[in-house]
């Protein structure tokens, strides 16, 4: 008994001393320099673009702040301008015009289509020894009038395309000027060729006459047909396209009264004998001229 007594007293001695020494493994040693691992490098410099902008201590003025907008004129000077209606030409009627002008040529040329192909063979030739082609068209009286009235109604319209063209006003209604172009053109041939029937009686040139009335008529009827392209060109293309319509196309009149000119010369010639310059007079006083008295009244007068 005495022994197991003595062992239990020795135990509890040995705890009791045991627990009032230290334990080493717990002691926790200070580090000399601090641990930069436990802040977050991420987070340890301020955002400086989240810094607190200090508000201004004047009350909110809603008034100085739309004067101090630069993209508005709220308070200022009011600035106006008179707009005008943008009313754009409409071309209808001038459509169904060149539609029904294509319409007549397309019947010429189908009811006419030998005429119309001699008109074009003898044109292109260098003489007028074709005398089998040149009596066909002569004798070709309905043709020579249709023919003729299409180059009157071709010639009014270029004539009205060109006086709209440089702003020319002959009156309010661009269907009585169409109709005084036509009117024009229409009056200008038939008093010259009621002068040169009327020359030919007189002096006794006749045969000379009617070769030179068929020149002229011949190289008019070619030129109506001609002036077709340049007539839709300038009636609805740009304004730089009509522009090189318009230049070609009085190329193509003046060649053409060149043209007529010279071929018109060597027939006349060999008939009454008369000189170049003495022709040319003639070209100036009874060509020439009436084309520019039109001009002069048209800027002078509209």
């Amino acid at each position: 008994m005495k022994p197991i007594l003595f062992i239990v007293l020795f135990s509890v001695v040995t705890v009791f001393t045991n627990a009032q020494v230290k334990d080493s493994a717990l002691v926790i040693v200070k580090p000399a320099i601090a641990d930069s691992l436990k802040a977050d490098s991420i987070f340890a410099k301020k955002d400086s673009v989240t810094g607190v902008i200090p508000g201004s201590t004047r009350p909110f003025d809603k008034r100085t702040v739309l004067q101090s907008n630069l993209f508005f004129n709220l308070f200022g000077k009011g600035e106006y301008k008179i707009e005008e209606f943008a009313s754009g030409e409409r071309k209808d009627w001038l459509f169904y015009l060149m539609l029904a002008l294509l319409f007549f040529l397309a019947i010429l040329r189908i009811s006419y289509h030998k005429y119309f192909n001699n008109l074009f063979r003898l044109f292109f030739r260098t003489t007028l020894r074709q005398s089998q082609v040149k009596e066909q068209l002569v004798q070709s009286q309905l043709s020579n009038l249709l023919f003729n009235i299409f180059f009157f109604i071709a010639s009014g319209v270029y004539l009205f395309l060109l006086v709209r063209y440089y702003d020319i006003s002959i009156t309010s209604n661009k269907w009585r000027e169409l109709g005084t172009c036509f009117a024009l053109i229409t009056i200008l041939y038939t008093v010259k060729f009621a002068v040169l029937k009327a020359s030919g009686w007189v002096f006794g040139i006749k045969p000379a006459i009617e070769t030179y009335t068929f020149i002229v008529f011949l190289v008019n009827k070619v030129l109506g047909v001609l002036l077709i392209p340049f007539i839709i060109l300038m009636a609805f293309a740009a304004n730089n396209i009509a522009k090189i319509a318009l230049t070609l196309s009085l190329l193509m009149i003046v060649s053409m009264f060149i043209y007529r000119f010279v071929r018109s010369y060597l027939p006349i010639q060999n008939d009454i004998k008369v000189s170049r310059f003495h022709f040319f007079l003639y070209l100036c006083a009874f060509e020439i001229t009436p084309l520019l008295l039109i001009y002069k009244v048209l800027l002078k007068y509209f």
